[in-house]
């Protein structure tokens, strides 16, 4: 992950109009840690993206990849749907 990480994260939190407290409050993110990414002095760790994500799934993949235009899979549920591709066929 690039420094861009830290400036998207603040771009989310601004486009959620919060403030640094209140985002800290909510995510359990310490504001002395958001404050430290959201001015790259340090990137953010793999638990603090999976928290944002979590938060706000709508921005997972821009926050990952700058990609926006992308259709999200998942692939625990394409095996369980080949299973039962596969039972149904077996009948």
């Amino acid at each position: 992950m690039s420094s861009a990480a830290g400036k998207k994260i603040r771009a989310i939190r601004e486009s959620l109009d919060m403030g640094r407290q209140e985002f800290a409050d909510l995510t359990g993110i310490p504001k002395g840690t958001l404050i430290g990414i959201e001015q790259d002095r340090h990137e953010p760790k793999a638990g603090v993206l999976e928290i944002i994500a979590g938060h706000w799934p709508e921005y997972a993949a821009y926050l990952l990849t700058d990609n926006t235009n992308v259709k999200q899979r998942n692939p625990e549920v394409e095996a369980l749907a080949r299973e039962l591709e596969d039972q149904k066929k077996a009948s």
